[in-house]
């Protein structure tokens, strides 16, 4: 099968996107047929893909696979917003209240960061694609590690700063009325290919508006961006002390749930469950060793590539989380719920 000439064009609008951003490959996509994410290095293995799967939920990330923090620059560059037709469902007209939350969103865009993005209709809402860039005095895009204003609060984000910062924005620009399931990371900010089918809804992706091919500069949402971290830090500090008073540590110390993951293999998630669930709990909970702890996410890990094969080689991932682990307690259920709703309906089964 040949890729249409319109395809075509729409994933080069989608890499368009991307040229702020230090490198294009390896970037991890998915299908209707991938059953979880894989990982391209070229256009040409993603077209592969995209027509295997006769263009059916092809979506690619908006960010680059950063293996290697101390040597890849990791930056905010992309933002993406989804706005869901479902969060308007109690509205007597909920198109039209879905139309006024874009019209508000795009309108603080631009009084915010001066953005014009793209906009797809995706069959079940609008999805909003920004590039930005936050830069030094000279024009130098840094990690916001290296900025001193975010040294202090590098301990306390359960993730990446990169992470925070594009959940926050998107948050933040839509004054909250985005779907509350959509937490987009570095790893997992997926975004779809205009022209290609939306199988939930058995709509073609259509473009609303197309991006200006200007940077936004998303410099004036920093402040807020602080203030959003302060209150995490404050937050922070009151768990870690209620924990301390209680002594959360001991191999004795189960939390059901996850004991039972640890016993079920799963197709997909499975580097989430490692970042948020496996290794904070290993670690962090039940206080085991480092070997101790390799050995048993990667005898869960065989057992889950029985079903799915991952493409990743989780030995080093595993080290890799256990490097940058902050001494985190694992997410619990109820924010899983919000953060990663996929991975949360797949436990409660």
């Amino acid at each position: 099968m040949s890729i249409p000439t319109d395809l075509k064009r729409n994933i080069h609008l989608v890499f368009s996107h991307f040229k702020g951003q230090e490198f294009l490959f390896p970037r991890s996509i998915m299908t209707a047929k991938t059953n979880g994410h894989v990982f391209v290095d070229s256009e040409e293995e993603l077209i592969d893909y995209f027509e295997e799967a006769e263009f059916i939920d092809c979506r690619i990330n908006g960010y680059p696979y950063h293996y290697d923090k101390d040597t890849r620059k990791l930056y905010p560059s992309f933002i993406f917003i989804d706005l869901d037709l479902s969060s308007c469902s109690t509205c007597k007209y909920p198109i039209r209240k879905l139309d006024y939350v874009l019209k508000q969103t795009l309108k603080k865009i631009k009084e915010e960061i001066n953005g014009h993005p793209t906009v797809l209709w995706t069959g079940g809402g609008y999805h909003i694609y920004q590039p930005i860039k936050i830069v030094t005095k000279d024009q130098e895009r840094l990690p916001l590690e290296n900025f001193t204003e975010f040294q202090e609060f590098i301990s306390i984000v359960r993730a990446d700063l990169t992470t925070e910062f594009i959940r926050f924005a998107g948050k933040y620009l839509t004054n909250n009325k985005g779907d509350s399931k959509h937490n987009p990371s570095i790893y997992s900010c997926l975004i779809r290919i205009p022209e290609t089918i939306n199988s939930k809804y058995n709509e073609k992706v259509r473009i609303i508006q197309e991006w200006d091919g200007i940077e936004a500069i998303a410099s004036p949402i920093i402040l807020p961006f602080i203030d959003h971290l302060i209150q995490i830090k404050i937050e922070t500090e009151e768990v870690r002390k209620k924990d301390s008073n209680i002594g959360l540590k001991g191999n004795n110390k189960k939390i059901v749930w996850i004991e039972k993951l640890l016993q079920t293999p799963i197709s997909d998630h499975r580097y989430f469950c490692l970042w948020h669930i496996l290794i904070p709990y290993l670690k962090n909970i039940k206080g085991f060793s480092h070997d101790e702890i390799i050995l048993i996410i990667t005898e869960w890990l065989d057992k889950c590539n029985m079903i799915n094969s991952v493409k990743w080689k989780y030995p080093q991932r595993i080290e890799e989380q256990l490097k940058y682990d902050k001494g985190f307690p694992p997410i619990g259920l109820e924010n899983l719920k919000e953060e990663n709703f996929e991975l949360y309906k797949l436990l409660q089964k």
